[in-house]
């Protein structure tokens, strides 16, 4: 195949020794597996002159598909830009059981794409390793590996967070790790003063936000921006930009944090699920506290003092998030940030960012929150019809391909007695050339000709088999886009489920100009266009079908 382009796949969890206990930057796990698949390709001159992509992710989760290396790998393959995957085993790729078993011999043998597992000894194009049992048995014994690990993991942190060691990666601002001792806080001078400062502007009655506007107008350096400046080599911050500003909720976190009196604090947020990156809240009762492990920032009488103050404040005007289906979906489309919700007599949302600072072309704009639900129920019943028609398109055309099921089966066995064929003479060709029958250069040629004939027959089956999987299993429509949209064309009003469902986020600029982004897009476009690849251009409907991004202008 001209211009042949392969990808090496890297993947090493965070909960390897490696990363846990150096400073590298890159495990020696990962570079052991980069070798390992370059030698590889380096041996097979079916390989020469291949173009050799590399994703890695490193200190990821195997049972996580929301790797972002793994994610745009999966992109590029759906492009087409992608003709070979190489891992160095099965677990590299991941360890979600379901989820790896469908790429290999569903997604991956569709998309025409070889998939290579170099110490499973498995090559999705040798004949006859899609059809049997070791692989799937594989890839099980390693899910269950891995939720064994993670138990075992889980239980081995919580001893050690128990002793009062500290766990997390990154000290919280105002601290930094003890260069004796990892698992010790002792305070960062610099930011130990701000964070003192913090505490004494909210006893004496200041708000979150007056303490933010106030550290903004000094140019007070935010905990992301001191970490840097400190030489912290963390590279991945939860900010919406390059640089950040003070907020409210960078205040109000600082305020809250116990850790300041002296306490340990283990296990305030979980993994909703093993390997998920997505945490949840826990309940305070499961909270591992261990008070006075380090040096404290603040009294424990002034750490009171200021809780209280917050009381006292309280929110006027500010939703809790479980009380608004649409809280944290709604965003300034200038600065990133997520948009507050107002009670009023006609509650709104608006961008705290125009009062913190002028970094942003934020204009405080109010946006009724009845106009805002709307036009997001007209929205979502836009993408429910576009849903239904997409699936009734789909039904029609699945019935003309299930009548040319028996063709197919007659082409895939002639197929197969033409690759039969061939490995019997590549293999008669060897045995001639042993016995000294042909020379070496006529061997060579012969075994090339009848190689690229038996891989030609070896993609062809491999394209047919998945197209027959298809045709004689998809009596319905297998579609994330269709299956969670479609409930929802007489949908009357929003609730939480629905929206965690469907909405990504919402963008709102000046001018109440709204950017809806919804959930499932990528299963939106692969329907499209295979409807528009089986249509055949002057076949296909009109589907007047939604954009990606709905866009209203207020």
């Amino acid at each position: 195949m001209d211009n042949l382009i392969l990808a090496e796949y890297l993947r090493i969890s965070s909960e390897d020794e490696d990363l846990r206990h150096t400073e590298k930057l890159e495990s020696n796990s990962i570079g052991n597996q980069r070798n390992l698949l370059n030698s590889f390709i380096a041996q097979r001159s079916e390989f020469d002159g291949a173009t050799v992509l590399e994703f890695c992710d490193d200190g990821w989760s195997g049972k996580n598909f929301e790797r972002p290396a793994v994610k745009e790998l999966l992109k590029q393959v759906k492009q087409g830009s992608i003709h070979c995957i190489l891992v160095k085993d099965f677990s590299r790729f991941g360890r979600d059981y379901l989820t790896v078993d469908s790429y290999i011999f569903r997604v991956f043998p569709f998309l025409n794409v070889r998939f290579i597992s170099v110490n499973d000894n498995f090559d999705s194009c040798r004949p006859g390793a899609l059809d049997g049992l070791d692989t799937p048995f594989r890839t099980l014994l390693y899910d269950y590996y891995s939720s064994d690990l993670s138990r075992k993991v889980r239980s081995a942190r919580s001893l050690r967070a128990r002793q009062g060691r500290f766990l997390s990666p990154w000290a919280p601002f105002g601290y930094r790790k003890d260069p004796n001792d990892k698992s010790r806080l002792i305070p960062d001078p610099p930011a130990a003063e701000i964070v003192k400062r913090i505490f004494a502007m909210a006893i004496a009655g200041r708000s979150t936000t007056q303490i933010a506007e106030t550290l903004n107008r000094e140019g007070v350096p935010t905990p992301m921006i001191h970490k840097r400046m400190s030489g912290c080599s963390r590279t991945s911050w939860p900010c919406v930009h390059e640089n950040n500003y003070w907020t409210h909720c960078t205040v109000l976190v600082i305020i809250q944090d116990e850790r300041y009196i002296g306490a340990n604090i283990f296990g305030k947020r979980v993994r909703a699920e093993i390997g998920s990156s997505r945490t949840v809240k826990s309940d305070r009762a499961d909270w591992i506290y261990v008070p006075d492990t380090h040096e404290s920032l603040v009294s424990k009488a002034d750490f009171q003092l200021a809780q209280n103050a917050l009381q006292n404040a309280g929110k006027p005007g500010v939703c809790t998030q479980s009380e608004r289906p649409l809280q944290r979906k709604i965003y300034c489309a200038m600065c990133g940030h997520v948009m507050e919700h107002r009670r009023a007599s006609r509650p709104y949302y608006i961008c705290r960012s125009y009062r913190l600072t002028d970094a942003f072309h934020c204009t405080g704009e109010r946006f009724p929150e009845d106009d805002l639900q709307e036009l997001l129920l007209e929205a979502l019943r836009k993408q429910a019809s576009a849903a239904v028609t997409l699936e009734r398109v789909w039904q029609a055309q699945n019935k003309k391909d299930k009548t040319d099921i028996a063709l197919t089966r007659k082409t895939l066995a002639g197929l197969k007695e033409h690759r039969d064929k061939y490995e019997v003479q590549i293999k008669k060709l060897y045995e001639d050339f042993a016995l000294g029958d042909i020379s070496k250069e006529d061997y060579l040629e012969r075994k090339a000709i009848l190689i690229k004939e038996r891989d030609g027959a070896v993609y062809e089956i491999t394209k047919m088999e998945s197209s027959l999987a298809n045709a004689e299993n998809g009596s319905s429509l297998q579609n994330s886009f269709v299956d969670h949209f479609k409930p929802y064309t007489n949908v009357q009003s929003l609730s939480c489920e629905i929206v965690k469902d469907v909405l990504k986020k919402v963008l709102i600029y000046p001018g109440q100009r709204v950017e809806v982004v919804w959930n499932y897009m990528d299963d939106y476009m692969s329907l499209v266009l295979e409807l528009k690849g089986a249509g055949e251009g002057e076949n296909m409907p009109n589907l007047n079908l939604p954009d990606l991004q709905d866009c209203y202008d207020g």
